[in-house]
């Protein structure tokens, strides 16, 4: 294993460039004066999800570890606020893609976290024709597509499943292999079906998305089982990942902003850090950086530059540039169930809503005794925002009528965009954590691996990151590293979803 032992590499390295000093001199470090000084083995920069489970992974090994967040509070999109009672989540919808059987439950088990995971009792249900269709098992979606729509359902997942995807298809837009191998306009809820599963999902268009990485996630999402709603919500889980960290001796730093990355000869030597409450600059030394904010920002800290929302706002509307998804999503409060069942509401027939959960069917907790949680996504489709929520209105009153009206009230409205790395574009096109300088890694949603989404890619980032330091761990000894990447199970766990949706639920 990699631990502070077999730190001596970097660090010699470290040491070698750094000297004794209290001070760290890096390429871009326009200032003379000597800074205050703290001194430890790895920083980790972005106390979200990604920088947690890094944080908490490297102090299991012995490492001394500082944790870096700009926020009051850590979490990042995977945290929620108490709002009138409800947990109202930051970004995740409470959701775990792939359950108790998934990359991130393994990794919750593997650190000995406290958490519950409640697997979806469905397939999912999909609204379509002006009502919800239940669908316990994949074989449910013949109820709503019927017999022809179904046998092109069925063709369509033999060429991606039981045959290999020729390499002139693999990145091919998904809009556009459906196009080369059905008839679009004569399927349009077969259509409708892959678009609502790809906003939701993965917060993409077909046509953002490629037929390879379909693929994957779709197969990925098959063999590890159902998605499963985090017991407590995603809150919980954030503050028992900190609790975790203080326990273990982690140092986590809210409402710290680090100004640079430092380095000098192409090693990383560590960080400049301003505390935003009492607006004092100090740096802290270490060999090992991780970045848990995006690649776009962290080259920005290696340049002495600051990205706004304002600047990656302006870039998306190149068509060169890598853009990120956007997406808006509500949080709803009912005195009433419009949901009844524990997995997703996948929407076909709306003009923005790709999909609903209602995550107090799984733990009312979540809300006040007697109410019910619903939570919409759906991806933002122009820049008129009030345009998007009115649209997102009129979706929820089509798809619930007059109950919505008299049931239910609308507790926040909220949108991610520009500099929030959530899905990037790029998806399936590897953004791997390893960067050019010595002992700089990064992890999180945007360097998420092919086939994983939200959460799920949040922690196999971090397991590739794992296997790196496990690497340079052995690589002058003669044992094998072991491997923290977690592989999906067997294929015929597949199968399971056929019928009916596999699993129970997960208790640590």
């Amino acid at each position: 294993m990699f631990d502070r032992a077999s730190l001596a590499t970097i660090r010699n390295d470290f040491m070698h460039n750094t000297g004794e000093t209290h001070t760290v001199a890096s390429h871009f470090l326009d200032e003379d004066e000597a800074l205050p000084t703290q001194r430890f083995d790895a920083v980790v920069i972005g106390a979200g999800l990604g920088g947690l489970l890094s944080a908490a992974h490297l102090l299991q090994r012995g490492l001394r570890v500082a944790l870096v967040e700009r926020l009051p509070h850590s979490g990042g999109r995977f945290t929620a606020k108490t709002f009138h009672g409800v947990q109202v989540s930051t970004g995740a919808v409470h959701m775990v893609p792939f359950g108790s059987s998934g990359v991130l439950a393994h990794m919750l088990r593997r650190l000995r976290i406290p958490h519950h995971l409640l697997d979806a009792d469905v397939f999912g249900s999909f609204h379509v024709h002006g009502k919800q269709y239940s669908s316990r098992g994949l074989l449910g979606v013949y109820k709503f597509l019927g017999p022809r729509q179904f046998l092109r359902f069925a063709y369509l997942g033999y060429l991606l499943f039981l045959r290999p995807l020729p390499a002139q298809e693999q990145q091919l837009p998904f809009d556009l292999w459906l196009e080369r191998h059905i008839n679009v306009k004569h399927n349009p809820q077969l259509v409708a079906f892959f678009a609502s599963v790809a906003r939701f999902a993965l917060s993409l268009e077909l046509h953002q998305v490629g037929t390879a990485e379909v693929a994957r996630t779709t197969k990925h999402m098959l063999r590890f089982g159902a998605p499963a709603i985090i017991q407590g919500g995603c809150g919980e889980l954030t503050s028992e990942l900190e609790r975790y960290v203080r326990a273990q001796g982690g140092k986590l730093l809210l409402s710290h902003e680090v100004q640079r990355i430092l380095y000098r000869d192409g090693q990383v030597t560590g960080v400049r850090v301003r505390d935003k409450e009492h607006d004092a600059a100090f740096e802290i030394q270490a060999p090992l950086v991780v970045s848990d904010i995006g690649p776009r920002a962290t080259n920005a800290l290696l340049h002495n530059r600051k990205i706004t929302q304002g600047e990656v706002l302006k870039q998306q509307g190149d068509d060169t540039q890598m853009r990120e998804a956007v997406g808006l999503k509500v949080h709803i409060l009912s005195d009433i169930s419009l949901i009844p069942h524990r997995g997703i509401m996948y929407c076909l027939d709306t003009q923005r809503i790709a999909g609903m959960v209602q995550p107090t069917n799984s733990d009312p907790t979540l809300a006040p005794p007697g109410k019910h949680l619903l939570i919409s996504h759906q991806v933002i489709q122009s820049n008129n925002i009030e345009e998007e929520r009115a649209l997102a209105l009129a979706d929820l009153r089509m798809l619930f009528g007059a109950a919505f009206d008299t049931h239910c009230r609308v507790l926040t409205m909220g949108t991610y965009r520009g500099e929030w790395p959530v899905n990037r574009i790029a998806q399936g096109e590897d953004i791997l954590p390893q960067t050019a300088l010595r002992g700089l890694y990064q992890v999180g949603d945007a360097v998420k691996p092919t086939g994983y989404l939200m959460v799920e890619g949040v922690a196999q980032s971090v397991n590739l990151f794992l296997d790196l330091l496990n690497e340079l761990d052995h690589r002058d000894a003669e044992s094998k590293p072991r491997r923290a990447t977690v592989s999906p199970p067997s294929r015929l766990n597949a199968l399971v979803w056929l019928w009916k949706a596999p699993g129970n639920g997960g208790k640590r």
